[in-house]
Order: C-alpha cells, then sequence, then structure tokens
C-alpha cells in the first residue's frame, strides 16, 4: 500500500492546533478484527486530531489517506472522557525534523459526533 510520506511542515493545517494532555489517546478497530489500536494523541482541534504511529507499526500496512473510520477519543488530563468520533485519514506524515524520531504523524478530520 502506498504512502504519503511529506513532512508535517507542509501546511496540512488549517486550525490553531492545541496539545493534548497527559494519557490523552485515540483508540480504533477494523472490521473483522479483534485488536484494538490505541496511539497517543499528540495534538487537537475543532475539526482535527492528530496521533503518533512508530513509522514500523503494521497499523500503517491498513490505514491509508481518505480512509474513514470510528475512533474513540480518550482526553486524558484530571477528567477522563471517552467521546467516539467518524473520521477521515487526512494525511500520514514525518514530524517536523528532531521531533519524535521513529514515528509517523497521521492527520484525522473529525467528520462527525456519534452518539453512542
Amino acid at each position: 500500500m502506498e504512502k504519503a510520506n511529506y513532512s508535517e511542515n507542509e501546511d496540512l493545517r488549517t486550525q490553531m492546533r492545541t496539545a493534548a494532555a497527559d494519557g490523552a489517546s485515540v483508540e480504533f478497530t477494523f472490521p473483522d478484527s479483534v485488536l484494538v489500536y490505541q496511539f497517543p494523541l499528540r495534538d487537537w482541534s475543532y475539526t482535527g486530531l492528530g496521533i503518533l504511529t512508530k513509522q514500523d507499526s503494521k497499523v500503517l500496512d491498513y490505514i491509508r489517506e481518505g480512509q474513514i473510520f470510528s475512533i474513540t477519543l480518550r482526553r486524558g488530563g484530571n477528567n477522563l472522557s471517552l467521546e467516539t468520533y467518524r473520521v477521515e485519514i487526512r494525511h500520514i506524515s514525518d514530524p517536523e525534523q528532531g521531533r519524535h524520531p521513529g514515528h509517523k504523524v497521521v492527520g484525522l478530520h473529525i467528520l462527525e459526533k456519534e452518539t453512542v
């Protein structure tokens, strides 16, 4: 599967991002899979989320730009909250040079909040 390999320095964001609280993460699974993938939340905006994955993670074999699926967001911090969203993968890119070596940044665009 071909993956984009551009840097997050390219203007991929249209809104200011806020750093995630300690312990914040995004979880998702794929249809017909028993595995739940959990990744640290790097940053977020009103319409998007940025997560980190190791560049050799097997999950990169299963995701691609434009893919749409549901995620569970754990905001972390003192008040643990769980929220479910439908998202689209907007980019899979390299972090800024020197930041998060050996990782990829996955940009998720929030399409809608789902009710549980």
